[in-house]
């Protein structure tokens, strides 16, 4: 059981808790069995990275940009709140995944974004909470034509429900412009 109170409700929370869920996830299944027919010698399991990508060190053309691949991108698109209420799920959250792999064969290469897609969706189905969060359907899907072989992407979207997140009262000693229940210099008498 999850702690509530130890959960980041928010977009960011959400991205960085599916991160672990994900890169955890595709770490135990790697190489994935349909993969290691094509896979070098020391397959290197995928990387997760949350909402941007990292600059890479180098642009040297030399560099084996082989060794970046396969990794996943999950990214916090959007998000709507149509109820304030605690009790209802009146906060959507969208967020989308992108699955990159690297391979020179282009028959073969659509596979390892597309097994990485259908591996990360099995396990989202297997357990549609997350956080606080839940998985809403429709959960779309799909390999996306690469334009540029070796490198193929696949892309999923979601939408997970929740509650809005909690609107944070002020305590008392700590209102704006007061601490400890006395004036700051700056909010005296309007002097500043």
């Amino acid at each position: 059981m999850v702690d509530l109170l130890s959960v980041n409700r928010s977009p960011p929370g959400l991205v960085d808790a599916l991160c672990q869920r994900v890169e955890k996830l595709l770490v135990s299944f790697w190489p994935l069995p349909d993969e290691q027919e094509f896979q070098d010698d020391e397959p290197q399991p995928p990387r997760v990275h949350a909402q941007y990508l990292p600059l890479s060190k180098t642009e040297d053309e030399e560099r084996n940009k082989e060794r970046d691949y396969p990794f996943v991108q999950i990214v916090c698109m959007a998000g709507t709140i149509s109820n304030f209420s605690e009790v209802s799920d009146g906060s959507e959250i969208n967020v989308h995944f992108y699955f990159y792999g690297y391979h020179e064969d282009p028959r073969e290469g659509w596979r390892i974004p597309s097994s990485m897609l259908w591996r990360t969706l099995q396990d989202l189905l297997a357990n549609t909470v997350l956080d606080g969060y839940q998985l809403t359907t429709p959960i779309r899907w799909s390999p996306l034509n690469s334009e540029d072989p070796p490198y193929f992407t696949a892309m999923m979207e979601t939408v997970w429900k929740g509650c809005p997140p909690a609107v944070e009262v002020p305590q008392e000693d700590n209102i704006i412009g007061v601490q400890n229940n006395e004036e700051t210099p700056s909010a005296k008498n309007g002097e500043g």
